[in-house]
Formats: structure tokens, sequence, C-alpha cells
């Protein structure tokens, strides 16, 4: 395995990102209860992204320490990349179309587009680095999918900005830093 480093920055990253996302909700207060799913869904799925890079940009050091080859590794760790990836869709996207369908959480396509068509090819590129298919079950073609994970969460943190910054709450008003800002 030659691509240590670059999965320990990778997983750094993943925690900065989960770190902020705690700071902006803490700041966020009362805007973060489940009473208010257009805060607390977008934050969710951003604590998830985020962890989820830590665990995929970690989990080639365990089959590494258990003697797989460099081939094995990284099958098994494009088939665990797309299955944490498939299971944050599979919990997540389902709660925000029926918000965005219901009018609870904007639907922007600047954020949905990118973000839905990275975790395709995300989702793609790993299954076909997993079965060699393509891609020869390389570091490089992890590499694919773990920087795909770093844009998908790194746009649910903009968005979750976004959200908070239009969302009324305590911070709205002339205590809000944004406002004074302007």
């Amino acid at each position: 395995m030659n691509a240590e480093s670059t999965l320990e920055t990778v997983a750094e990253i993943g925690v900065s990102l989960a770190g902020f996302a705690g700071i902006v909700g803490a700041l966020a207060g009362e805007k973060l209860r489940p009473a208010h799913p257009e805060v607390w869904i977008p934050f969710s799925a951003m604590i998830s992204s985020a962890l989820g890079i830590v665990f995929v940009a970690l989990f080639p050091f365990l089959p590494h320490h258990f003697g797989a080859s460099d081939h094995v590794l990284w099958a098994v760790s494009s088939a665990f990349g797309s299955t944490i990836t498939a299971g944050n869709l599979a919990f997540f996207m389902p709660r925000i179309w029926r918000a965005q369908r219901n009018g609870v959480v904007p639907r922007i396509l600047a954020f949905d587009v990118p973000i839905q068509l990275s975790a395709i090819f995300l989702l793609v590129s790993q299954v076909l680095n997993a079965l060699g298919i393509g891609l020869s079950q390389s570091a490089g073609g992890f590499l694919i999918g773990l920087y795909l994970l770093v844009v998908i969460s790194g746009l649910n943190f903009v968005f979750l900005l976004y959200i908070l910054h239009r969302t009324p709450g305590h911070l709205s008003g002339p205590d809000d830093p944004l406002q004074k800002s302007r």
C-alpha cells in the first residue's frame, strides 16, 4: 500500500468537515432541532457524509494490516466505500426528496445536480474498481471515489450554511453575524 499519507490527509479533511458542521450546529442553537427538518436533514446528511469520508479513508489500513495483497485491499476498500455511500443515499435521499416535495427543504439545482451526479459516479466507480472491470482494483480507482465523497461532503456543508442563513431562528435579526456583515 503506497497511499498512506493521502488517506490520512483525506481522513483529516473528513474530521475537519464534521468539526465545522458541529460548530455550525452549536451556533444554530434552536434551529437544529428535529422540529426544524429544513435544518435537521441537511445537518444530519453533512455529519454522515463527513464521517463517511473518515471511515472510508481509514478502511484500507484494516485489510493492509491483515496482509491483504494490493488488489484485494483496494477491491475490498472500494466495496466498503460503495456500501457506505449506498447506505447514506438510501437513508437520506428519500427524506430529502420528501422534504423538497413538501416545500420544507428548497430544491436548488446548483447543489442537487452535482451531489446526485457525484454520488452516482462514486457508486459506479467503486463497484467497477471492486470488481476489476475497467479499473484494475487499484489505489487510483479507490481514490476517485474518495475524492467524490469529499466533493459531496463539501457541497453538503455549503448547502447547510445556506439553509442556516435563510432559516429564521434566534440568530436571525440584529444579532445575526451574517446580517451585520452586509
